[in-house]
């Protein structure tokens, strides 16, 4: 009983001393975002370019659209990307080609009007999928009674494998922030030196679908669930980890770290500007199947 008088207590002081603070940011100057996540897919591929807006803005990052986009490869390969609308640039491969192959060394270069930035990426090799199992679970804690499901693959031996699991439900990406699904060799992070072995519990188990509250969704008789599997440089890997866990810092509560920009790996060749997001290019693992 002593104990839950002092619940109480507790409940009552943080919801008496609950007020509203109101925090006035000073604004700088919009930095140049660039998401550039290209694979070997025989299909189109795109780059957006935007702005940056004030932290309280609720818009979407505004595209820039003059830039000068253009990828090249190692085998002296040029594509030259088009902007379609809001900062959306594309290249359409046809079914015969790709932009490259496992191995291959990539450079982006991109100009706005007197101003460059460059990156550079390689395309890792990828793990194959060893298998996709359907399972139905019941009386498990937080999950409804239903059908799940979870992904095979093993690790290639040697450290210093990335990897990006992405998941689709009739053919819709879950995007989540915890569907963000990353692994480093067969663990979370470097410090698992987990080579070589078959991805760990819960990574292959991410495939499915949440809630925004994380908890995972049964899958419905007559489903598709699609998963790839993106090789990613070790840039990638971490840009991803720090916006996965800036995206899930509100579910912190008073364990919260303040909030601050994801720089990648794309640089100013002439200038001072800070650029935000990534260059990669991928290769890709996949399997699809019908839920039963």
């Amino acid at each position: 009983m002593k104990n839950y008088y002092l619940i109480l207590i507790a409940i009552f002081l943080f919801a008496s001393c609950e007020d509203t603070i109101d925090v006035n940011l000073e604004e700088s100057d919009p930095q140049i975002i660039v998401d550039a996540w290209l694979d070997n897919n025989n299909q189109r591929q795109e780059i957006r370019i935007s702005k940056s807006l004030p932290y309280f803005t609720n818009e979407i990052t505004p595209g820039v659209e003059n830039a000068i986009v253009i990828v090249k490869n190692n085998n002296g390969n040029e594509y030259q990307f088009a902007h379609e609308a809001n900062g959306l640039y594309v290249y359409d491969f046809n079914e015969n080609e790709s932009i490259g192959a496992i191995g291959d060394s990539f450079e982006l270069n991109i100009a706005i009007d007197s101003k460059n930035y460059f990156a550079n990426a390689m395309m890792n090799r990828v793990t194959p999928i060893d298998s996709l199992v359907q399972e139905y679970r019941d009386d498990e804690v937080f999950t409804e009674d239903g059908i799940y499901c979870q992904v095979f693959a093993r690790d290639f031996d040697g450290l210093g494998d990335s990897y990006w699991i992405q998941s689709y439900k009739n053919g819709q990406y879950l995007n989540r922030p915890f569907e963000i699904n990353i692994a480093y060799d067969a663990g979370f992070d470097s410090g698992g030196e987990l080579d070589g072995f078959v991805f760990i519990y819960p990574i292959r188990d991410l495939i499915n679908e949440t809630g925004d509250d994380g908890i995972p969704i049964q899958w419905e008789v007559g489903d598709i669930i699609t998963v790839e599997i993106h090789s990613i440089s070790n840039d990638a890997f971490k840009f991803l980890e720090i916006m996965r866990d800036q995206l899930l810092n509100s579910y912190n509560t008073i364990f919260a770290e303040p909030l601050a920009n994801t720089v990648g790996n794309i640089y100013p060749s002439n200038s001072e500007d800070t650029v935000l997001g990534v260059f990669n290019v991928s290769a890709v693992s996949s399997v699809e199947q019908v839920i039963e």
